[in-house]
């Protein structure tokens, strides 16, 4: 099924260039890695300059191994058939009846993230309801507390940019191994597959390398450092949707970091569940929830219904949004 996606641009740290003598191979790259193990990243402090500080992140880099490329993909939302879900925990200083509430927050309040910097916003969502959750949950006590789950999708038919950072260690059950597999058969492919082998294998351990701060990085810097430069990029190739794996759920889900303006333009969210985690294991990705309300959109205002044993249309949504988890003998159990 991915076959299609792989319309591979190449979006480089320095310039243009295509020449494949540009690339480390992978001894090159091996000793690098060990260096910049070795001596560590810098730190992101409140008052740095961001684009200064990428710059020192990218500087380190290029003194080592020269230029490297980013492998990008040009998406129609038709060839992108994942769904997109973000959570929110119910609180009673948040109007969940404005759209915006559910979306990615204001510049003034955002802080530093995994993918961004902080009065940087990106829309944090997941591939599906339950690692939303679990990303908002973490190791919190979430007994008594509620949550809405939003269900967004793409309302465009403009290509846009999206980029994957799943070269690291994925869960079994992780079904998008088979995508982080597929760039790596097709690194040659922009490149007229003219690489030698030891620069195709140099930049495969490179983006293992990168694409394991996605997991790896506590402090957020380094992997800040990456997605910034790719999400608010001064260019028409910055990245729309960003990839990553779910470290919550143990890597067995993926989450994306969502440029701001292509929410704005070329997102809606489609309906709303207020829920109660009730369980919850990482290991087996096991989980029990409580339904307590529903959300419906009409004409722009959101309708809070109660759940209704005669409402297909309700049943039918949970069946879609949850499909990955839900099985072919489930009933619907409705309590007063």
């Amino acid at each position: 099924m991915f076959i299609i996606l792989f319309a591979i641009n190449v979006d480089f740290m320095e310039n243009n260039s295509k020449e494949s003598e540009n690339f480390a191979d992978i001894e090159t790259v091996k000793i690098a890695i060990k260096k910049f193990q070795k001596l560590g990243w810098p730190e992101f402090k409140e008052n740095d300059d961001i684009e200064k500080f990428i710059q020192t992140i990218s500087t380190q880099i290029t003194s080592e191994l020269g230029k490297f490329p980013n492998f990008l993909m040009l998406l129609k939302p038709r060839d992108f058939p994942f769904g997109i879900f973000r959570v929110r925990e119910v609180t009673e200083s948040a109007n969940f009846n404005l759209f915006t509430e559910h979306s990615y927050p204001p510049a003034a309040f955002t802080k530093l993230g995994r993918c961004n910097f902080p009065k940087h916003p990106v829309f944090y969502g997941s591939n599906n309801p339950v690692t939303a959750l679990a990303e908002v949950v973490r190791e919190s006590d979430y007994k008594g507390k509620r949550f809405c789950i939003s269900s967004w999708e793409i309302n465009s038919r403009q290509t846009f940019v999206f980029e994957n950072f799943l070269q690291s260690p994925l869960h079994p059950k992780n079904t998008f191994d088979l995508l982080a597999k597929a760039l790596i058969e097709k690194v040659s492919e922009p490149f007229d597959d003219l690489l030698p082998i030891e620069q195709k294998e140099g930049i495969t351990e490179f983006l293992k390398y990168i694409d394991s701060q996605f997991i790896n990085d506590k402090g957020y810097s380094l992997s800040a450092s990456f997605a910034h430069r790719r999400i608010y990029g001064n260019h028409n190739l910055c990245t729309d949707i960003l990839m990553y794996p779910s470290v919550q759920t143990l890597m067995q889900g993926v989450n994306f970091a969502i440029n701001p303006n292509f929410v704005d333009n070329h997102m809606r969210v489609k309906r709303f569940y207020i829920v109660e985690l009730q369980s919850y294991d990482e290991e087996s990705g096991q989980f029990a929830l409580t339904f307590h309300k529903y959300g419906d959109i009409k004409k722009n205002v959101i309708f809070w219904k109660n759940l209704d044993p005669k409402d297909k249309q309700y049943q039918k949504n949970v069946k879609l949004d949850f499909k990955s988890f839900i099985k072919d003998d489930f009933k619907f159990e409705f309590t007063k």
